[in-house]
């Protein structure tokens, strides 16, 4: 009778960890809802890797990742306690979407077993799709999806459609996950996000900034930041207007949301580097790493207020006087229901 008792707490604890992957899987079933709060601010990180733009190329994201040193030769996280922010727009324009998704999934499994941390952050092609505007998914992206839904895509649809509709939707497997994405993130004193911000945007706090990039995404909710041109999916002043015109309102969003620098994607680079502005309280990241782009691979490593790129063929210290790279005016497109939106 003694030797159980001694052990009972044993077989609670082995219990307790046989449950945990089943009680994690029955919260994952529960879709998010606008009103829970979603992870915005880390402090303490010693170092945050940050990669732009994917655009379905998963062989150029894993490329990088190895590069950047987060993943091994088989795919694993490798990164220790490193935080990964991916900055949005991993949909869209190529084939193997999914795939980039389902990567990402893993990864950030993976790394918080490790005590590292994987962050992705809605991009404007994410809300796109989750709104059902498919202007720019390729057909053999949308036929991917086709295993998503349980009833066959409408006589004369495009291949996958049905799919993708559930797969994006709600409670569906890309859908719910992405849902309860931040648009913003602030580690330490770096703000990330997918765009910029226009400093006349009313929120205040961070939460208050996610929540009105997400309402766009739940049924019911008021127009949000998810498709306003001022917001941080949408917004590219910082990227393509003069510094002096943007200098101050730079100055008003970093310190309303107590950051040092904004690191941004959605502008490509002109020259496929990190480019650097405002004395480096800007850097853009969107270096053009998918094919359709270029493929040039490059991911921004920052500890404390060292910034530093990586790429293929080394190591450069960022320094803003000695990098002017300025992001290439993209073509405009508009946003779902803004007319004065770009997107790329």
């Amino acid at each position: 009778m003694r030797s159980s008792r001694r052990h009972t707490p044993a077989r609670l604890a082995a219990g307790v960890l046989l449950f945990m992957p089943l009680l994690m899987a029955v919260a994952a079933e529960v879709p998010p809802r606008l009103e829970e709060a979603v992870p915005d601010t880390f402090e303490g990180v010693e170092r945050v890797v940050a990669v732009g733009d994917v655009h379905g190329d998963v062989e150029a994201l894993m490329e990088v990742l190895r590069l950047a040193g987060l993943i091994d030769e088989e795919g694993r996280w490798s990164g220790g306690k490193a935080h990964l922010v991916q900055t949005g727009d991993i949909a869209d324009r190529a084939p193997r979407t999914r795939d980039c998704y389902e990567l990402l999934m893993r990864l950030e499994r993976e790394a918080l077993a490790a005590g590292g941390r994987v962050h992705v952050l809605l991009g404007n092609h994410e809300v796109m799709n989750m709104r059902g505007d498919l202007r720019y998914v390729t057909p053999e992206e949308l036929a991917s999806y086709a295993d998503q839904s349980p009833t066959p895509d409408a006589p004369g649809a495009r291949p996958g459609l049905a799919g993708h509709r559930v797969a994006f939707g709600p409670e569906g497997r890309y859908g719910q996950w992405l849902r309860s994405r931040p648009g913003v993130l602030r580690i330490d004193g770096t703000l990330f996000m997918h765009g910029g911000l226009q400093p006349d945007v009313s929120a205040r706090t961070l939460a208050e900034l996610n929540r009105w990039v997400r309402q766009d995404l739940f049924a019911g909710s008021s127009s949000g930041g998810g498709t306003d041109p001022r917001g941080p999916l949408w917004f590219r002043g910082y990227a393509l207007e003069p510094e002096a015109q943007w200098n101050g309102g730079l100055t008003e969003v970093l310190q309303r949301f107590g950051a040092k620098r904004m690191v941004m994607g959605h502008t490509t680079t002109s020259d496929g580097r990190i480019g650097v502005r405002f004395g480096g309280r800007a850097l853009f990241i969107d270096t053009g790493l998918s094919k359709g782009y270029g493929r040039h691979l490059a991911a921004l490593e920052i500890r404390g207020d060292r910034l530093t790129a990586i790429y293929p063929e080394g190591r450069v210290e960022l320094l803003a006087s000695a990098v002017k790279s300025t992001p290439a005016r993209t073509p405009e497109k508009k946003a779902p229901e803004k007319k004065a939106a770009q997107g790329r």
